[in-house]
């Protein structure tokens, strides 16, 4: 698989440990998330292993590779436990096993601690990649024993002109770029299931074309949080074309509150709330 542009720099530096034979026991690449992340540690574990770069290390029935993502949303220790019986073993081809442990920083704290103690004592021609958008949330301990590779987003345009080169230029990949964060993995993958950006129903809204109450009953089976999330994004960049920003950024408030009640309580009443908020917007919405 072929790297996007913003990727080719921090693919270098990991193809320079590789070539001069100091490719670190642990790495960690970070980025903001739906930038490649998982796509470089593919590119970095098949340099690794010596195998070509047209295929994705995540399909790849390799015997010295193992590809570890979370089971209903963590990474438990029951699955870093095999991981580590694997990299103890002998490998099979060429010597170098390698594995990789996406979204890292769901690791449960047992999880963690049993990572810890591989980096601590790795055993010899092992790689743990480690990747997340969150290193934060990982114990200052497993970073500090990790090489981190960072990934830097390229900015919206670069995201939507590498959309385009993919024959995504449909009028949904503008809102979706602004509610995913730009992250052009995210808005491929949005596009791949047919999601359609919750932009068209906001606009609906602010023009009266639909009511809050229909509104608000369409979306009472999504994710509130990710919703609110989305809503924001375009919330704060129509707040920096607006003479006074100051209604938006109020509205602003109220959207975040009813994010910070979602996360919290499981029975909010959320189609009454959707209701109360989507008539706010309606107000706010409208150009000064």
């Amino acid at each position: 698989m072929s790297l996007p542009g913003w990727l080719a720099e921090p693919a270098r530096r990991l193809d320079r440990m590789v070539e001069d034979g100091r490719a670190p026991h642990a790495v960690l690449i970070d980025g903001p998330g739906g930038w490649g992340e998982s796509l470089l540690a593919s590119h970095f574990v098949l340099r690794l292993l010596g195998e070509g770069r047209g295929v994705d290390a995540r399909t790849l029935a390799h015997p010295d590779l193992r590809w570890v993502e979370p089971e209903d949303a963590t990474v438990k220790v029951d699955q870093v436990r095999g991981l580590i019986g694997f990299m103890f073993q002998t490998a099979v081809r060429s010597g170098t096993k390698a594995a990789v442990l996406e979204h890292a920083d769901r690791m449960t704290i047992n999880a963690a601690n049993a990572v810890l103690k591989t980096l601590e004592e790795p055993p010899p021609g092992s790689h743990l990649v480690l990747v997340t958008s969150a290193p934060q949330r990982l114990p200052a301990t497993v970073r500090s024993r990790c090489q981190r590779v960072a990934v830097h987003p390229a900015g919206g345009e670069a995201a939507a002109a590498w959309l385009r080169e993919r024959g995504r230029d449909a009028p949904e990949v503008g809102p979706l770029l602004v509610e995913l964060g730009g992250a052009p993995y995210r808005v491929l993958e949005a596009l791949e299931r047919d999601e359609k950006p919750i932009w068209d129903v906001l606009e609906a809204v602010a023009a009266g074309r639909k009511g809050a109450l229909e509104a608000a009953a369409d979306w009472r089976t999504v994710d509130l949080p990710e919703l609110c999330a989305r809503w924001l994004r375009h919330v704060h960049g129509m707040a920096r074309t607006r003479p006074d920003p100051r209604p938006l950024l109020d509205f602003a408030v109220r959207l975040t509150a009813l994010r910070s009640a979602a996360l919290a309580n499981s029975g909010l009443a959320r189609q009454a709330q959707l209701e109360r908020v989507l008539l706010d917007w309606r107000e706010v919405s409208a150009p000064a």
